[in-house]
């Protein structure tokens, strides 16, 4: 059964490269979101003197060991601009910022 050509997509092959695909202009949007999350996270990273998304080394206070890992937010969310503290996460430790007595980012 032969398809009538009318009914397929048209394409955009106006590369100048054979090898470079046609741009997705949806694309546009996943790049400026990144960007806007980055942006957020280093905000957060600024105003609460913490490093997120990076391995790293950290004493709790009134804990005598240290805790290694991924230090994440808590939530999904990110806090409020008049939050005065962010929840982390280290492994299955949650805890403060205001908790972190000493932060040391770990090269991998």
């Amino acid at each position: 059964m032969e398809q009538d050509p009318k009914n397929q997509l048209d394409f955009n092959f106006a590369a100048d490269d054979l090898l470079e695909f046609p741009r997705d202009l949806g694309e546009e949007g996943w790049f400026q979101f990144n960007n806007e999350k980055k942006a957020a996270f280093q905000r957060v990273e600024k105003k609460f003197g913490i490093v997120l998304n990076k391995k790293v080394r950290l004493r709790l206070r009134g804990w005598d060991e240290e805790f290694t890992g991924r230090l994440v937010l808590d939530a999904l969310t990110l806090p409020s601009p008049c939050a005065e503290t962010v929840a982390l996460r280290l492994g299955n430790q949650t805890f403060e910022n205001t908790d972190i007595e000493s932060l040391q980012v770990i090269e991998d």
